[in-house]
C-alpha cells in the first residue's frame, strides 16, 4: 500500500529534529520504504503487517523509537468517557467504540485520517466486508449511542456530502458508496443512532453529513463494525493515531481497553532465531526502539496487529539491532540439489503436451462438495471452511478444469488445456489431465493424444471400455493408469461445445529408460 505523507507534517509530529535522509533510512529499516519523493511529499510503501503505520502519526511514533526521539511503550493521556453504547445487530455483530478528546487537526491531518481509514477498509477490512470504520465529531452527537438494524424504508438521513435526506434504499441506489457496497446489506441495514434518534451512519456504507470531521473538530467518536473479531484493533489504531495529536483517549464499552498484551519469551529462543548474544537489559533497550515494553514479559501495544508470538518479537529485535550489522556465515554443511525423479517425469509430460498444442493451467486444490459427489470421490471436507464452494479436497483434477473452460467459453475455439498436480486420495496421488473443447471434439481425437503421450514415455497399457462419472457410456476407455473419453452432455452443455478429456496417474506408468 502506498500512502502520501508531507515531510513537514511528519516532522511536526516527531519528538526530535530529523533530516529527510534520516527519515528515509529509518523508514527503510522499519520495513516501510520511501517509494518516491516529490518535493515535500513522501510516497511511503506500507506492507500489510504494519497497518499501524498507515498515517503520519503511526509513522512518527515508530520513527521516534528507532531514531531515539521517544522510546519504550507509548503512553497516552486517558480519561473516563461519558459515552455509553448499546449493540443489537446480527448483520455486523462485532462492534467497538472509543472517544478521543482535545486533539487538534489541520486540514492536511484530516485528509491523512481519511486516507488511513480508506486504506484500512480496502486491506484488512476486505473492502468493508470484514471491518469498517467510522469517525465522527463528538460535539455534534448526543450520547448514548445505539447500534441496531432497521428496514431500509425506515432509514432516513442526509449522507456525507449530499444535499438532502435520503432513505436507505435511495442511498444504496443513488450514492457512489451506496451502489458500490449495497451487496453488504439486505432489506435490513445496521445503523448508528444517538439519543436524539439521529442516524450517524449506516455501516458499512456511509456516514451522515451533520457529524462529519473537519479541521475544527477536537473531540471524536470512533467506531468499527464487522463480521469478524478484530474491530477493537481497528479502533485502537485510529484512536492512538489521534492521541498523537494531543488527544485524550476515552474507553467505551464495547471497545478496546488499551492495556498491553503480554507475550512471554525465552532468551535462548531469541538467540537461536537471531544469533544475538543478549541479556535482559540489552533485550529491553532494543525492544524500546520498536516501541515495545519489557518487564520480564514483552508488552505489546494494542495497535500492533502483526505481533502474535515470540517469532515476531525476534523479528523486531533484529530490526532494532540493525540488519546491516549481521555478518554472513557459510553453512556448516554443503550439498547440491537435483530434481526429484517424479518432477523430471512431470516436466517431460509438460513438454510433450505443450508440443501437442496444449496450454497449462493451475486450478485450486479445494473444490465443492457437489463436485466430490459427482466424481464419486472420498468425502474429504475442510473443517471451518470460509466458503461453501471451496470446502472439500479434490479427488480429481478435471472438475477444476471444467470450471476454467466454463468461465472462458467466450474465448476462441478450439481450447486445449492441461494440468499437472496432485489429488487427495488415501495415497495422495499425482495426476495429469487434459481437455479439448470445440465443436468436433471426439473420442478419437483425445485417444490419439493419450496414445502419443503414453507411448513416448511408457509401455502402452491395456485400455478397455468402462464407466466413469464424467464420461459418456460407450465413449470412455479405462485402464490401471487412468481414463479418457468424451465428457457427458450435462457437463459439456455448460460450455455449449463438446469436450473430450483424459486423466492419468503418471506414477503408474512403466517408464522407458531413455526418459529418466
Amino acid at each position: 500500500m502506498i500512502i502520501e505523507v508531507s515531510f513537514e507534517e511528519l516532522s511536526k509530529l516527531l519528538k526530535t529534529k530529523v533530516t529527510l535522509e534520516q527519515v528515509i533510512k529509518g523508514l527503510d529499516m522499519l520495513g516501510t520504504p520511501i517509494d518516491d519523493v516529490d518535493g515535500d511529499l513522501l510516497r511511503v510503501e506500507v506492507f500489510p503487517n504494519r497497518i499501524d503505520m498507515l498515517s503520519p502519526e503511526g509513522l512518527s511514533r515508530s520513527l521516534d523509537g528507532f531514531l531515539g526521539g521517544e522510546t519504550g511503550y507509548p503512553l497516552w493521556k486517558m480519561k473516563p468517557s461519558k459515552v455509553e453504547a448499546s449493540v443489537s445487530s446480527t448483520i455486523r455483530p462485532f462492534v467497538s467504540f472509543s472517544t478521543v478528546t482535545g486533539a487538534s487537526l489541520s486540514e492536511t491531518a484530516v485528509q491523512n485520517l481519511m486516507q488511513m481509514q480508506e486504506k484500512l477498509h480496502t486491506t484488512v477490512g476486505r473492502d468493508r466486508k470484514k471491518f469498517s470504520i467510522g469517525v465522527y465529531d463528538l460535539d455534534l452527537i448526543k450520547p448514548p449511542i445505539v447500534f441496531k438494524e432497521l428496514p431500509l424504508k425506515e432509514i432516513q438521513f442526509r449522507p456525507l456530502d449530499e444535499n438532502s435526506d435520503m432513505t436507505g434504499k435511495e442511498i444504496l441506489e443513488s450514492t457512489e458508496k451506496g451502489k458500490k457496497y449495497a451487496h453488504l446489506v439486505g432489506n435490513m441495514a445496521p445503523v448508528l443512532m444517538d439519543d436524539s434518534k439521529r442516524i450517524l451512519s449506516m455501516p458499512p456504507i456511509i456516514n451522515a453529513d451533520f457529524c462529519k470531521v473537519t479541521s475544527n473538530t477536537t473531540n471524536f467518536l470512533i467506531d468499527s463494525t464487522g463480521t469478524s473479531e478484530g474491530t477493537n484493533q481497528m479502533v485502537a489504531i485510529v484512536a492512538t493515531a489521534l492521541a498523537r495529536r494531543g488527544g485524550s483517549i476515552g474507553v467505551v464499552m464495547p471497545g478496546p481497553t488499551y492495556l498491553p498484551r503480554r507475550i512471554k519469551v525465552d532468551l535462548k529462543y531469541l538467540k537461536k532465531i537471531t544469533g544475538l548474544e543478549i541479556n535482559k537489559g540489552t533485550l529491553g533497550r532494543l525492544l524500546e526502539k520498536m516501541r515495545l515494553g519489557y518487564d520480564g514479559d514483552i508488552l505489546v501495544p494494542p495497535y500492533r496487529t502483526d505481533i502474535f508470538g515470540p517469532i515476531d518479537i525476534a523479528e523486531d529485535l533484529a530490526i532494532a539491532y540493525g540488519y546491516e550489522k549481521f555478518e554472513g556465515e557459510l553453512s556448516p554443511t554443503y550439498s547440491t540439489g537435483k530434481p526429484l525423479k517424479s518432477n523430471e517425469l512431470n516436466n517431460e509430460l509438460r513438454k510433450l503436451l505443450v508440443g501437442f498444442g496444449f496450454l497449462e493451467l493451475k486450478t485450486f486444490m479445494l473444490t465443492s462438495p457437489k463436485i466430490l459427489k459427482l466424481s464419486g470421490g472420498y468425502k474429504l471436507k475442510v473443517n471451518n471452511s470460509k466458503s461453501r464452494e471451496y470446502s472439500a479436497l479434490r479427488q480429481s483434477i478435471l472438475p477444476g478444469m471444467f470450471d476454467v473452460l466454463a468461465f472462458n467459453k467466450n474465448a476462441d475455439y478450439p481450447q486445449r488445456v492441461f494440468e499437472v498436480g496432485s489429488v487427495f486420495t488415501p495415497d495422495e496421488e499425482p495426476r495429469i489431465a487434459g481437455m479439448i473443447a470445440h465443436k468436433n471434439s471426439s473420442f478419437s481425437e483425445i485417444k490419439s493424444v493419450v496414445d502419443r503421450l503414453v507411448s513416448t514415455i511408457s509401455k502402452s497399457p491395456e485400455w478397455v471400455s468402462g464407466e466413469h462419472p464424467f464420461f459418456m457410456e460407450g465413449r470412455v476407455a479405462v485402464s490401471d493408469i487412468g481414463v479418457y473419453g468424451e465428457v457427458k452432455l450435462d457437463i459439456s452443455e455448460k460450455l455449449g461445445v463438446p469436450i473430450s478429456a483424459f486423466e492419468i496417474n503418471p506414477r503408474k506408468l512403466s517408464l522407458q529408460e531413455r526418459i529418466l
